[in-house]
């Protein structure tokens, strides 16, 4: 006889209701954020936001020039490197002040931003006043000492005052004049300046600071005015300036002007 085989173990269906709770297993701790964490992360999304706004909203759209005159505007935002698209926060003035200074016919004077996209530009352009011999060659200089342009031996052409007993220890093209003698470059930037103020430059043929205490100017036609030394030069060429007009208007050609003393002065006819 073959004996019934057992029936395997009868597991009862149970209601997951009824059974017993399964032990839930514990959550690792979170770090706390710290403060300084969350500092980092702000300043991150700040600069992260300024700079896609940088990139896309805040652009230089305008650009003025103040203070040209042979230069076109275009020229100007050429020479500073502001071609293309600019960032408004990204505007760089000493690079702008360099690229600008760079011509020797520009001077970058500042420059001004208006929120959000426009940069004011203010130059000044630097132009011949002055003509100086050395050894043969003539300089063509601004009011500042700057050398504009080497000429050659080509003769000054009474376009420009001429500077005579000027001593220079280095010229170079597109640079300010290094003086042997410190008194005459002082002297001359303020006799230039104040030629320009009170618009009396293109009467003047010649400049002589040979000696920096004893200094004249002789007129485009023919005065000479000994100034003395630097001191109060803007009273001694006002001075000079009212002589002349006077000696014009009587008909006297040439002759010396003593003006060495501000407000007085005295005059010496060619003829005596």
């Amino acid at each position: 006889m073959h004996q019934q085989p057992t029936p395997p173990e009868y597991t009862p269906w149970q209601n997951p209701m009824e059974m017993p709770p399964q032990p839930v297993a514990p959550m690792p701790p979170q770090k706390k954020r710290s403060g300084v964490q969350t500092l980092i992360l702000s300043v991150l999304l700040i600069l992260a936001v300024a700079l896609i706004l940088n990139a896309s909203v805040f652009r230089i759209r305008n650009v003025a020039v103040i203070g040209n005159e042979a230069y076109t505007w275009e020229q100007i935002i050429r020479q500073a490197g502001l071609e293309g698209s600019v960032g408004y926060f990204s505007l760089n003035e000493e690079k702008i002040k360099a690229n600008i200074n760079a011509n020797r016919y520009l001077t970058f004077e500042g420059m001004e931003k208006q929120f959000p996209s426009t940069l004011i530009l203010y130059i000044r352009e630097r132009t011949a006043c002055a003509d100086m011999q050395v050894m043969g060659v003539t300089y063509r200089l601004d009011e500042d000492g700057m050398v504009l342009e080497r000429d050659g031996t080509v003769q000054p052409s009474g376009e420009r005052v001429l500077i005579t007993g000027f001593q220079a220890r280095e010229i170079k093209v597109g640079k300010v004049i290094v003086p042997g003698i410190s008194a005459q470059m002082k002297i001359y930037l303020e006799l230039m300046s104040e030629l320009q103020q009170q618009q009396y430059m293109d009467e003047v043929s010649e400049l002589n600071i040979t000696d920096t205490e004893s200094l004249y100017l002789i007129t485009k036609d023919g005065y000479t005015a000994h100034l003395g030394d630097g001191t109060n030069l803007r009273a001694k060429i006002g001075t000079v300036r009212g002589v002349v007009a006077k000696l014009r208007e009587m008909n006297r050609k040439g002759g010396v002007i003593e003006a060495s003393v501000p407000g007085e002065a005295t005059y010496t006819p060619v003829d005596l």
